[in-house]
């Protein structure tokens, strides 16, 4: 299959130009309790400095109201999870949730009813291996993918099989799972590249009869993660020094893309051409690690130290990143992840940021929500995973309320 080049377009220009035109500084002096400032540079990027301060007072804060929980006190039919590896919503309120341990697709209703379950291991037809990801088409159809093999199986909305395609060369294996179907309706999915520099992981885009339309650059963080590494004759063991800074990226509705680099707390806008729109920072402090973490890194490293390995401990940082991932929602809102600083914080706190880059304030969250799979926010509604008192994993859908 032939995967053509990124190349510029009408709608990606007039996108640009949108962006640039109305979200120059003149447009934030509408707004004096914005404390934060943005610069534009002769390039036309603009860089949004935010401080503590956030846009909004208390009042205007987001609530959050539990509506449905799945994977949890399952009556006889219904499915308990072990990992739930991804999972989608239609527009008709349906969700698709895909267990990595049984390979199976589990369908529940809007209200929160199990429907059905379908897939399972196996090489056949509908059958999966290795799958990492379930999508909802535009027109409903349900589209899994086995990226080992680079093979997507087709379903109709009720999860009967229709057809099985190939979308490249097998071989790549990544999660979390980066593509999936955008804001305009492309599937999206790595693929390796092939051309006179070498080979290199690409996203490729498809439209929904799977005819390539082009490929796109996937970003890469500017700095690499430190490792301790032992080396033999035999063998060559590596195990990465904790509490360094991460970087993430996600596609926003808009089609361009949003990168997140921890240890600076600076998120960057992309066009699918690698050119920088934007730049935001929000002021910040480092998280102290605690004697506890310390002590599961001691544990945790002792395999390593077993095996011969050296550890230099002035290597491991006594602070960690003010914040751990984030996401974006269907208005293009920013929902990043702050480091627990506070026992009972995990995976509660989010930073909000509006789409021009505008810190609006923190939102607690009445439950742990986690990063992988990456959470959905659509139609005022927040699906995500959570765990029960168990620690078993759980999708949960959660009504926000806003003043």
């Amino acid at each position: 299959m032939s995967l053509p080049r990124a190349r510029a377009s009408w709608t990606l220009a007039v996108t640009i130009a949108f962006c640039i035109t109305c979200c120059q500084p003149g447009n934030f002096e509408m707004n004096e309790a914005w404390s934060g400032t943005i610069d534009t540079l002769a390039s036309g990027e603009l860089v949004v400095r935010n401080t503590d301060e956030p846009l909004w007072d208390e009042a205007d804060m987001w609530q959050f109201v539990e509506e449905i929980r799945l994977g949890t006190d399952a009556d006889d039919e219904a499915p308990i999870f072990g990992e739930i590896i991804s999972f989608d919503v239609d527009a008709q309120g349906r969700v698709f949730i895909l267990d990595f341990q049984t390979q199976e697709v589990s369908v529940f209703d809007s209200d929160g009813e199990y429907v059905r379950t379908f897939g399972g291991t196996g090489a056949g037809p509908g059958e999966f291996e290795q799958a990492l990801a379930v999508d909802i088409s535009p027109n409903g159809e349900i589209w899994v993918m086995e990226m080992l093999y680079a093979q997507l199986s087709i379903f109709d909305p009720h999860g009967s099989y229709l057809r099985s395609e190939s979308v490249g060369n097998p071989g790549i294996g990544l999660t979390p799972y980066s593509g999936g179907f955008d804001s305009m309706g492309r599937y999206n999915a790595v693929v390796m590249f092939s051309d006179e520099y070498g080979e290199s992981q690409v996203m490729a885009r498809f439209d929904q009869s799977l005819t390539p339309l082009d490929t796109i650059a996937i970003p890469e963080a500017s700095v690499e993660r430190e490792a301790f590494t032992h080396v033999t004759a035999r063998f060559s063991i590596s195990e990465w020094i904790p509490f360094q800074g991460s970087f993430d990226w996600r596609f926003s509705p808009t089609g361009n893309l949003w990168t997140l680099t921890t240890e600076e707390y600076e998120l960057v806008e992309l066009t699918p051409l690698g050119e920088t729109l934007r730049r935001v920072s929000r002021g910040h402090d480092r998280v102290p690690v605690t004697e506890e973490e310390m002590d599961g890194v001691r544990e945790e490293f002792q395999w390593f130290i077993n095996q011969g390995g050296t550890v230099d401990w002035s290597r491991i940082p006594d602070t960690k990143p003010a914040v751990v991932s984030f996401f974006c929602d269907d208005e293009g809102n920013l929902w990043v992840k702050r480091q627990a600083a506070m026992p009972g914080d995990e995976d509660h706190l989010f930073d909000l940021f509006d789409p021009e880059g505008r810190y609006l304030g923190e939102l607690r969250l009445p439950f742990p929500l986690h990063s992988d799979p990456e959470p959905i926010v659509r139609d005022g509604m927040l699906y995500g995973i959570t765990t029960d008192d168990l620690g078993a994993p759980n999708v949960v859908r959660a009504r926000i309320e806003k003043p």
